[in-house]
Parts: structure tokens; C-alpha cells; sequence
């Protein structure tokens, strides 16, 4: 995080910028960083999206999805799917899947974030 950035902050938002940049380094989710660390889950959301509003935050180094492509070779599959993003929040399914669902899966997913 940017020096410049978090001088700008009061004492509060400083302590949880800090936390935000800890728990992100610690490729942990917000969840478990949270109770990891005795912090509110809810306050930890509610700052980084106040801080975030504030372009006080960086912003992440690598994208949060990546394409995938079902092989035209296979178009169905019968298997377990399991989606995880960076929040905590799981998506699990299982059953045949083409590549339209798994688009469809894929878009609301990246909307739940």
C-alpha cells in the first residue's frame, strides 16, 4: 500500500487499511483472516469497501478470474465443480456442464464479489 495513501487516513482507517493489506498478503480469506485475528468480519468488509471508495487501497496484482474453456473434444462432463472466491464465499455443483453454463456459472460468480 502506498505510504502516501494510508498518511492521508485517520488513525482508524489506517489500523484497518494495515489489516485489509495483511489479510490480503496472507492469500487468506476475509472470513478466516478475521477470525484468525479476533476482527469483526462485517467492520473488515465495511472498511475495505470505505477505503476502496476513498482509492485508498491498492489494487490487486493479478486478476481474480481467468478464463476457462470447456474442449470441444469432451462437451459434456459429469464431475464436481467447486468455485472459491477471495471473500470466503463457495460455489459448489455438480452434473453435466457445457460451456454455456459454466459461462453462465462463471458471470454470476464474478458478480457475487
Amino acid at each position: 500500500m502506498d505510504s502516501n495513501k494510508v498518511a492521508a487516513l485517520t488513525e482508524r482507517q489506517q489500523y484497518w487499511a494495515k489489516n485489509i493489506q495483511a489479510c490480503d498478503s496472507a492469500s487468506q480469506t476475509s472470513v478466516d483472516y478475521a477470525r484468525e485475528h479476533g476482527l469483526n468480519v462485517k467492520s473488515l468488509y465495511s472498511a475495505r469497501k470505505t477505503l476502496a471508495e476513498k482509492d485508498k487501497l491498492s489494487q490487486p496484482q493479478s486478476p481474480r478470474f481467468q478464463k476457462a474453456e470447456v474442449s470441444s473434444s469432451h462437451p459434456y462432463r459429469d464431475s464436481q465443480w467447486r468455485i472459491q472466491l477471495p471473500n470466503g464465499v463457495a460455489i459448489e455443483f455438480a452434473g453435466q456442464v457445457d460451456a454455456k453454463t459454466l459461462s453462465m456459472v462463471l458471470s454470476t460468480t464474478a458478480a457475487l464479489s
